[in-house]
């Protein structure tokens, strides 16, 4: 029997194939995205299937074909995130961020900053969705940090520091997605987003403070607008469109 490689990893999607194989797309530690293939996954004797599923933590034992897709051999669930997984919410938000990953990861690029900024985001999340009450506030904030973050770590950094324009660091009042920054007044076109003081703040907050601080903080002192935390995620989509070609999904 061929010799298996072991690797961890969180499964972003899977798909159905043939008449019981499934087809997971996982982001994995030292290699970024890849494809595996689990053969028979979907009989109802296989334990595979429920261990290749959305939001998991696995560990993998993979062998080597001559397709890109490697066969599984056994998995093993490091987290389960199971709070996330049981509020519906907290679901919309994790699958965003999910999908975001899978949408501008490279194909077999490894990207250990992604993937760690990845796990520590459903772990941070997870904990949140212990919570009915607080994880949409708790989640969306999590969110928008996640997503600025996921731009650095793919070296799309917004600008918010100054307009990316002139340099000037007075008079911010909108973002450009297409120069990736913020805009003063003077600068400012028609086709920049209108952006609040309150929201570059939050923007600049959000972007700088660890995933770990945010998750910990009262409700009260997360960014309070959600309309606020929603143009946050609307700056991310749009830059991600203009910079990657991307459709980044938003939550429901």
């Amino acid at each position: 029997m061929a010799a298996a490689d072991a690797i961890e990893a969180v499964v972003l999607r899977t798909l159905r194939y043939g008449e019981a194989d499934l087809i997971a797309h996982l982001h994995a530690r030292g290699e970024g995205k890849r494809g595996v293939i689990a053969k028979g996954a979907r009989k109802p004797t296989s334990r595979l299937g429920a261990r290749l599923e959305p939001f998991l933590v696995v560990q993998l034992q993979l062998i080597a074909t001559r397709s890109d897709l490697a066969t599984v051999r056994n998995v093993e669930i490091i987290d389960a995130h199971e709070h996330l997984r049981s509020s519906w919410q907290a679901q919309q938000v994790g699958a965003a961020a999910l999908d975001l990953v899978a949408r501008l990861a490279a194909d077999g690029e490894p990207n250990d900053p992604m993937h760690h900024l990845l796990r520590s985001f459903l772990t941070h999340l997870d904990g949140a969705a212990a919570d009915p009450l607080t994880v949409e506030t708790r989640g969306g904030a999590l969110l928008a940090a996640f997503e600025l973050k996921l731009l650095h770590a793919i070296g799309l950094t917004p600008q918010l520091g100054s307009c990316v324009r002139c340099g000037d660091t007075v008079g911010i009042v909108a973002y450009s997605a297409a120069d990736g920054g913020v805009v003063c007044s003077t600068c400012r076109t028609p086709e920049d987003r209108y952006l609040a003081a309150a929201t570059h703040a939050a923007a600049v907050e959000l972007l700088r403070t660890a995933l770990a601080e945010i998750a910990g903080r009262d409700v009260a002192g997360l960014p309070d607008a959600p309309t606020r935390r929603a143009i946050l995620v609307d700056i991310v989509a749009e830059t991600c469109t203009a910079h990657a070609g991307i459709t980044a999904r938003r939550p429901v």
